[in-house]
């Protein structure tokens, strides 16, 4: 019996680590397998600090003269969205918002870099 216990629960144990790195390297879960934050950090500040502010928290220069004000991207809201959804915005951009979308702007691996800088934001 215990023997029979141990086979199923480390069965299990493999198939939950089969399913997380797949959802990791999917790009719909929550953390791309790749990218590099110091890279990621140089795109921000050239594209999106004038808005979201230094440290992403949306207190940018521009941020007085935009309604809506731009995200806090190191908020429990935005950092729930998945990957897949934040590049979303990032290239089509929010209606209703400033913020317009960098579609053409970034390569997928800078896109990659961009979101693993993005993720480090979370407090």
């Amino acid at each position: 019996m215990v023997s029979r216990y141990l086979k199923t629960r480390g069965r299990c144990k493999w198939i939950s680590a089969v399913v997380m790195l797949s959802v990791l390297w999917s790009g719909t879960g929550f953390a791309f397998a790749s990218g590099d934050p110091e890279k990621g950090k140089d795109l921000f500040r050239e594209s999106c600090q004038h808005c979201h502010g230094f440290t992403g928290k949306g207190d940018g220069e521009m941020a007085s003269y935009l309604t809506p004000p731009p995200s806090n991207l190191g908020s429990e809201a935005t950092q729930a969205k998945s990957d897949k959804e934040l590049k979303a915005v990032i290239i089509k951009g929010r209606e209703g918002t400033a913020m317009a979308g960098f579609e053409g702007a970034f390569e997928e691996p800078q896109l990659k870099d961009l979101l693993v800088y993005l993720r480090s934001l979370k407090p």
